[in-house]
Formats: C-alpha cells, structure tokens, sequence
C-alpha cells in the first residue's frame, strides 16, 4: 500500500463525540506530536481522562471505545435497577 505525502484535508480536524445521555464528550485533537484522546464530564467540562497516540487513527479508535464504554455503563445502571430483585 503506497503512502502518499499529502495530508487529507480533515487531519487537524477536532472530532467530538458524545454519550447517549449527554453526560460525557470525547475529544481528539491534536496536541504539540500526538494526538490526544481526553473525555470531559458535562456540564462543567471537567476532564476526566486523558491519553495520547502517536497515530490519528488509534486515537480516533479509542475514542469510540470510550463512548461506547460509557454507553453501556448506563444501559447497565438501568438493568441493575430494574432486574434488582432477582438477585437472590
């Protein structure tokens, strides 16, 4: 696979990506040599993880990770609170 030297036009892009609640943002963005991945709590912004990738893809691919962790942490608090009786 060849490898041009062109850079696409959306690389510096900042991507952001939000949790089904709206309680979590994730950002990639990138910072000084790397690409940073840094997920925010809303609505204050706080940041509550942060990491770095030498590669916009990697980054972009945890990012997705994280949003979709954060997902079903809801999908189980609701399961948790509905199905609480049957724990025996």
């Amino acid at each position: 696979m060849a490898v041009s030297g062109r850079k696409r036009f959306d690389d510096d892009k900042v991507v952001r990506y939000e949790t089904a609640e709206k309680d979590f943002e994730v950002e990639v963005s990138r910072t000084l040599n790397k690409w940073c991945v840094t997920v925010y709590q809303l609505p204050d912004r706080q940041i509550t993880v942060q990491d770095f990738f030498p590669e916009r893809w990697k980054a972009l691919a945890r990012a997705q990770d994280f949003i979709r962790l954060l997902n079903q942490r809801k999908k189980k608090d609701e399961e948790g609170v509905s199905s609480g009786d049957d724990d025996y």
